[in-house]
């Protein structure tokens, strides 16, 4: 019987705490056929929903991703002295995170970050096993099983080959196959990554091993496969770790087509994907790819949206777990500052002590906190980044939407003919027209006198009905903390909390199309105060696209339920529209809760906090003109909305099935109010 991750959620996650040091929460994957998952973070830590069928799957995960926090992976210091390599690394810039100056130094950043992940964890797994003898042949089987159905060498181009070499002698390969032409190469990738075995290698180790191999691997082109293969030998190897001529700021090769094939390290599952913590960013479970191009300084202008058209091309055929070519787009201005960035509400001198967050690019935001324990906002608390999730291939999405249409379409006419009823902009007749919808009598009249009289009549004789402009916009948020991955009992094929808010928003997005409201949908989640996440499918100024439906079945379960953030990011938003009625709708499965959420004053507080951040932030959006609106599939949902929200403002139901229609009454019960 294949390992179960939920009956041992609990003792895996106090096990993870006891090695690592740290408190985390485990999340099962989304879809565990799907091998291109999100990374983890800081705050989650992604496994299996069922494990490989080897025992003790879980604990060798588990130790091997503890043991990265343990052992320093993301503490890199490069000033400190190194034992096992012939520094070639520079000194340490102390105005950048060394995992981030790190990555800097290289023309291919993401080989470079997968690179460094590779030997860290050959580093670790030869560490857990010196550390745990008694989980040494659990260790062996598992890799092992990793080392099954991967790639082979002679399937792929010389660049990617040798980082597929790399991969399995981690693993514990002893040899490969491979083409002769490759052999050196993999001999001086051997010899340098076989030092990290020793007891006192460092990060920093790693970093020069990562160093020298990142120059072995882009001195090989990525065209071309060779189909000639013989055995070679890891251990054969009598190349020179520290030969004088690995250098920093080699040469690389550069093919024709070659930038189009880069390299992805195929996953090893109990391993972490490389995410954005390997480059020295904020914890975020967003692509590698995604994080370093985020992080250049010019990767803003490279990639400006410039042709609306070409890029919902081009995302239909973006690479599933890729980046997502419509990431980039912005809006020309940032959202307007809330207004209670200063006054007596703020305690400067606890901001003085604990520091404040800063934005550092057009996508990020920061926003106060309410302490509702010290009685005052917490300046520049909480930073907000603002990105486009990467969308589902073009014929799953379109498959997923219509799906949701023909399971719920049924409540879309009454939908429509109500919200037809409750619009209170209504219609303008327009007189002595040339075309409509009716006869104009008076015009007719003094048409037939015209022609009796011999006057050449006027041909304006028609009543023309013209819809006024919907003065409303609306930002639909969609909860995306990693409960909504739970699958719900009596469905047939099991769906999640998840995909039952998408068909609820693909429901109301046809209603809203058809009558004419402006909105945006928007998926939110927390990783900490300074990694909250807001997921742009569609903004409010946009017009829909076949993109923003693919977007919109692309969003998968993140994090956790930190909702002041981003209600007070979408209400910065909403601010700018130009729109008479501004309306919030929040789609949740739980109450709010991060792992920094008021924990400074102990676990009891924790909970009230939270509440009390977001009723001020709801508080916050009525007083600028936002009417929030929410409903959630908690059943004990009334218990904390009751102390967010005025009754008319939200929504609890019992059973998750009734999640369309329930939004689709909320949103008629909003537009009647407006």
């Amino acid at each position: 019987m294949r390992p179960q991750f939920e009956p041992r959620q609990q003792a895996l996650t106090l096990y993870f705490r006891a090695l690592s040091g740290r408190g985390c929460e485990l999340s099962p994957y989304a879809d565990d056929a799907d091998l291109w998952q999100h990374p983890d973070t800081a705050t989650t830590v992604r496994l299996p929903a069922t494990a490989p069928p080897v025992d003790r799957w879980y604990d060798v995960a588990l130790t091997h991703r503890a043991l990265h926090h343990a052992m320093g992976t993301f503490r890199l210091d490069l000033d400190r002295p190194e034992p096992l390599f012939r520094r070639i690394r520079p000194a340490a810039d102390r105005s950048l995170p060394a995992l981030e100056q790190f990555t800097r130094l290289f023309g291919r950043s993401a080989l470079a970050v997968e690179i460094y992940a590779v030997l860290e964890d050959l580093r670790i797994d030869a560490a857990a096993v010196r550390r745990f003898p008694g989980l040494a042949a659990a260790f062996r089987a598992v890799q092992r099983e990793a080392l099954e159905n991967r790639p082979e060498l002679v399937l792929l181009p010389p660049r990617a080959a040798v980082a597929e070499a790399l991969v399995r002698f981690s693993l514990g390969a002893r040899d490969v196959m491979a083409p002769p032409s490759l052999f050196g190469p993999l001999a001086s990738m051997a010899a340098v990554a076989r030092v990290l075995d020793s007891p006192a290698a460092t990060p920093e180790s790693s970093v020069e091993a990562a160093i020298r191999i990142y120059q072995v691997l882009a001195g090989l082109p990525n065209v071309g496969v060779q189909r000639a293969a013989r055995p070679f030998a890891y251990l054969s190897s009598d190349a020179d770790p520290d030969d004088p001529g690995f250098r920093l700021g080699e040469k690389e090769i550069q093919l024709e087509g070659d930038e189009k094939f880069e390299v992805r390290f195929h996953p090893v599952r109990y391993r972490d994907v490389p995410g954005p913590r390997y480059a020295g960013q904020q914890a975020s479970g967003m692509p590698l790819q995604e994080a370093i191009l985020r992080m250049m300084p010019d990767s803003s202008e490279a990639s400006a949206d410039e042709d609306t058209d070409g890029l919902v091309e081009r995302s239909l055929q973006a690479e599933r777990g890729g980046v997502d070519v419509t990431a980039t787009d912005r809006p020309d201005t940032p959202p307007e500052p809330l207004p209670h960035d200063h006054g007596p509400d703020l305690d400067e001198e606890h901001d003085h002590v604990h520091g404040h967050l800063h934005a550092h690019g057009r996508d990020e935001f920061v926003y106060p906190e309410w302490d509702s324990v010290a009685g005052h906002y917490l300046r520049d608390w909480t930073l907000v980044r603002q990105w486009r999730p990467s969308p589902l291939v073009k014929a799953r999405a379109d498959r997923s939407h219509r799906g949701a249409l023909a399971r719920h379409g049924h409540l879309l006419p009454r939908m429509v003919g109500e919200l037809e009823r409750v619009r209170p902009a209504g219609r303008d007749f327009v007189r002595r027209s040339r075309h409509g919808d009716d006869l104009d009598l008076d015009a007719c009249i003094e048409a037939l006198i015209d022609l009796r009289t011999g006057v050449e009549p006027s041909d304006r004789v028609f009543v023309s009905v013209q819809e006024r402009r919907r003065d409303v916009a609306v930002a639909v948020a969609i909860d995306l903390s990693s409960s909504t991955a739970e699958r719900l009992p009596g469905t047939t094929p099991p769906k999640r909390i998840l995909d039952l808010q998408r068909d609820a928003v693909s429901l109301l997005l046809e209603a809203l199309d058809r009558i004419g409201d402006g909105y945006g949908i928007y998926g939110f989640s927390g990783g900490g105060r300074d990694d909250v996440r807001v997921s742009v499918v569609k903004g409010l100024d946009e017009r829909r696209t076949p993109a923003m439906v693919h977007r919109l079945a692309g969003l998968v379960p993140d994090h956790t339920t930190r909702m002041g953030p981003p209600i007070r990011h979408l209400t910065s938003l909403l601010r700018r529209a130009d729109a008479a009625t501004k309306i919030l709708l929040i789609v949740s499965d739980g109450r709010p809760y991060d792992l920094d959420y008021g924990q400074q004053y102990g676990d009891p507080a924790v909970l009230s906090y939270a509440v009390a951040d977001t009723a001020k932030a709801l508080q916050e959006a009525r007083a600028l003109g936002v009417r929030p609106y929410l409903v959630t599939i908690d059943p004990a949902g009334g218990d904390y909305l009751s102390e967010m929200a005025d009754p008319q403002e939200y929504h609890v139901i019992s059973d998750a099935l009734d999640l369309p229609n329930a939004l689709a009454s909320l949103y008629l019960v909003a537009r009647a109010a407006s």
